[in-house]
């Protein structure tokens, strides 16, 4: 019996490559990038809207500590929970969409969710922030993945189920008498 590892089940699986394979590899990364650009935009807007609501107080230099600590001592607490609501509702979005465009499972929407952590990470250095948001990131992040991905795998499968009992041929019972005697 061969050692069945990850490497040598996907070297064989490498090593037999048809158009079918090509095809699903092709709607995984395009589903994964659909939820990608989703989530990114969606946390763009939401974060700009409370920011135009609720302005930040201008900073020449927030790489000085000096302003920086200044900043944050200004800004309401609020200001960091928008950013990590507004991780959430993209995240949830776009694994959401990556999920039920794949129509893979989850997969594609948890690849999705690796893929905006690292961005809301990325964002995270260009923008004051508390080191309690910058913690919280990977586990907002990681269950909205999940969430968003398992709502889409689950909006997926009705709609296999209901379609499925939709074209089955209703089939009368056949009807038989008994006499009792």
């Amino acid at each position: 019996m061969r050692n069945s590892t990850f490497m040598s089940r996907f070297q064989d699986w490498l090593s037999d490559w048809s158009e079918g394979k090509t095809r699903i590899s092709l709607v995984l990364v395009l589903a994964v990038l659909m939820g990608l650009l989703l989530g990114m935009v969606g946390y763009t807007i939401i974060k700009q809207i409370f920011y135009d609501l609720f302005p930040r107080p201008p900073i020449i230099d927030y790489h000085d500590p000096v302003q920086a600590a200044e900043l944050l001592k200004t800004d309401p607490v609020g200001a960091y929970w928008v950013i990590a609501v507004s991780w959430i509702l993209g995240t949830v979005a776009g694994a959401y969409v990556a999920a039920r465009v794949a129509k893979m499972g989850q997969f594609a929407g948890w690849i999705a969710g690796v893929l905006l952590a690292a961005f809301y990470l990325c964002d995270l250095f260009f923008q004051p922030h508390t080191l309690l948001i910058f913690v919280l990131c990977p586990v907002l992040v990681g269950l909205a993945a999940w969430a968003g991905s398992w709502l889409g795998m689950y909006v997926n499968v009705r709609k296999q189920i209901r379609a499925d009992q939709g074209s089955a041929p209703i089939i009368a019972p056949e009807v038989t008498e008994t006499v009792v005697e």
